[in-house]
């Protein structure tokens, strides 16, 4: 048997090992809360979670204040934002799934590299769809963004990341992720051998070590 071309993988959650149903969630969230949205009200609601999301990412703001304001709009129906956020959360958790591939390429790579996550993103929903998924002791580290106070690409988050991993050679550890720019550059930054899964052929401002457009494409970079 060959020696894996990496001793660890890492890898970001959203729509890289799983979906992330934004829109049936929220249309189930208003659904349940009595909420018939206009059309300039889902406009406003769009363009300031958008604005949110920016400002969470580039660390202006925190994962409690965009949880917060994001659903905002609708509190002139009645509904409390807070409430609304938690019902989002739990329907995101609810309608997850892994995306194509991801399942049998975990289970090949789990007996022979070491596995970890890093996400930006909240931890209910991060941990719930984990563990319903039945996958919440495969990876280790699992670093989320809403428990450490920082997101990628800010370095600190990936050296808190090789700490607990007991800072292995960065050039062993394999990134995975669909974001150009906050998986790929930000782990290039610090050493990691990078992919970038591109399940749409979209062209991005990073030269990632590999490049992938199906997920099962993986295990054989990994496993060579």
């Amino acid at each position: 048997m060959k020696t894996p071309r990496y001793d660890w993988v890492l890898f970001d959650l959203d729509e890289t090992l799983v979906d992330f149903p934004v829109s049936r969630a929220l249309e189930q969230t208003l659904q349940l809360h009595g909420i018939v949205a206009s059309e300039e009200r889902m406009q406003e609601y769009q363009a300031l979670n958008h604005r949110l999301w920016g400002q969470y990412n580039s660390g202006e703001i925190d994962a409690e204040q965009l949880q917060q304001t994001r659903f905002s709009p609708f509190a002139p129906a009645g509904v409390n934002p807070l409430a609304m956020n938690d019902t989002f959360l739990t329907r995101i958790i609810a309608l997850s799934q892994p995306l194509e591939g991801v399942v049998d390429t975990l289970l090949s790579l789990k007996e022979r590299v070491s596995m970890g996550i890093i996400t930006n993103g909240f931890s209910l929903p991060q941990r719930g769809r984990l563990a319903k998924l039945g996958w919440h002791d495969w990876f280790e580290p699992l670093i989320i963004s809403d428990e450490v106070r920082v997101t990628k690409p800010s370095a600190a988050i990936f050296e808190q990341s090789l700490a607990l991993m007991g800072r292995p050679d960065p050039a062993r550890v394999l990134m995975v992720g669909d974001n150009p720019k906050t998986d790929i550059a930000g782990a290039a930054a610090m050493g990691l051998a990078t992919c970038w899964y591109n399940p749409h052929g979209q062209e991005g401002e990073c030269a990632p070590t590999h490049e992938i457009r199906h997920f099962s494409h993986l295990a054989e970079i990994v496993l060579g």
